[in-house]
């Protein structure tokens, strides 16, 4: 099974609550499967948000504007003003954030500058689900463009959908014993976006990564898992990482690699705590000639990746991936994107630090 098509063409848009990533976790459960894995589901409930498409005018003019996921609902006019910046999801960069204020100076709503792309995407706030007060993003090109005492048009919302079922899907590949090094991958995307990038590259690369090692003699035993949850604040790997805590099975975690966005972008990403593995990491992909033909970034496992709640908790954990690309979190987000040669690196380079994680864990 292609797990890009199977899932950026067949099952299509898959954001967190909605009915298609019940159909995006049975396509991997399935996948894991036809490796000749028993595959298990951890199951989680959650609020889902089914988000309005957003109208935003600025004087006059309308402009693109893409939902902050978990907003409150606002539909209405005031001025634009400038309250501060906040941090990138990954990295130093620090991001305008304007406010739509009434005749009376009270904030009504946010204005928003998306992270990535070229475009307005569906992102989240800095605040969590709860909290997120009516917001849009606008894309940076018109984030610049703003200015206090610009007159604002807004409508945002959205429906708050309790009772949703999500669930990470995990495999095992026996090994000699039963510390883990995980594999993983999220496979949702978001608000109109097919996601074949982010992130059915990487899911399809864990599978392919299975595929590789389900035959070997390992020192350790191998556990896939394609994480549910990750567009909104990386919830099915927090949950995941809570619940090893919680059992008790947090020490038995010997170090985890990470897929995201491997098909595409424009420079090769290790992201990766504690500094030893991310040392690995840099020396895999020399070894391996990568830094010959990318341009290569480095920093810590934490930020908007699922190996932050990982590397929080002191795990040894790597992300993998080729970033930024233009076309992030939004609708041309498709299979003709996809660079095989890209993907082939990115896995080379995972399997060197599986491997490394089997033979020579990194003590904590």
């Amino acid at each position: 099974m292609d797990l890009v098509e199977a899932l950026a063409v067949r099952v299509g848009p898959r954001p967190a609550g909605s009915d298609a990533t019940v159909r995006a976790a049975d396509t991997v459960f399935e996948a894991f499967r036809e490796l000749g894995l028993e595959p298990r589901f951890q199951e989680f409930e959650l609020v889902g948000y089914d988000a309005d498409e957003p109208l935003l005018e600025i004087e006059g003019e309308q402009w693109a504007a893409g939902p902050a996921i978990y907003a409150h609902s606002f539909d209405g006019s005031g001025t634009v003003k400038r309250i501060g910046e906040q941090a990138g999801p990954v990295g130093d960069t620090k991001l305008p954030v304007f406010a739509v204020v009434d005749a009376d100076g009270r904030e009504r709503a946010r204005l928003l500058t998306s992270p990535f792309s070229t475009g307005a995407i569906p992102f989240m706030s800095a605040h969590v689900q709860i909290t997120t007060p009516p917001s849009a993003f606008v894309s940076k090109v018109d984030s610049a463009r703003l200015e206090d005492g610009m007159k604002v048009r807004l409508r945002v919302g959205g429906r708050f959908l309790p009772g949703r079922l999500e669930r990470n899907v995990l495999a095992d590949i026996a090994g000699r014993s039963d510390e883990r090094v995980l594999v993983s991958a999220h496979y949702g995307s978001v608000w109109h976006g097919p996601g074949a990038i982010d992130n059915a590259t990487g899911i399809e690369g864990v599978r392919r990564l299975g595929e590789r090692l389900r035959d070997r003699d390992l020192e350790r035993t191998v556990t896939l898992v394609g994480f549910a949850c990750e567009e909104i604040k990386l919830t099915g790997s927090r949950y995941f990482v809570d619940e090893a805590k919680l059992r008790g099975e947090l020490a038995g975690i010997a170090g985890m690699v990470n897929l995201d966005c491997i098909g595409r972008g424009e420079k090769l990403n290790i992201l990766a705590s504690p500094d030893e593995l991310l040392g690995r990491g840099v020396q895999a992909a020399r070894d391996l000639g990568l830094t010959e033909r990318y341009e290569l970034t480095t920093g810590p496992a934490t930020g908007g990746v699922d190996t932050h709640w990982f590397a929080d908790a002191k795990v040894p954990a790597a992300t993998i991936l080729h970033f930024p690309y233009d076309e992030y979190h939004l609708p041309a987000d498709t299979p003709e994107l996809v660079d095989e040669q890209l993907m082939d690196d990115a896995l080379l380079l995972a399997m060197a630090l599986v491997e490394s994680q089997l033979a020579r864990p990194i003590a904590r």
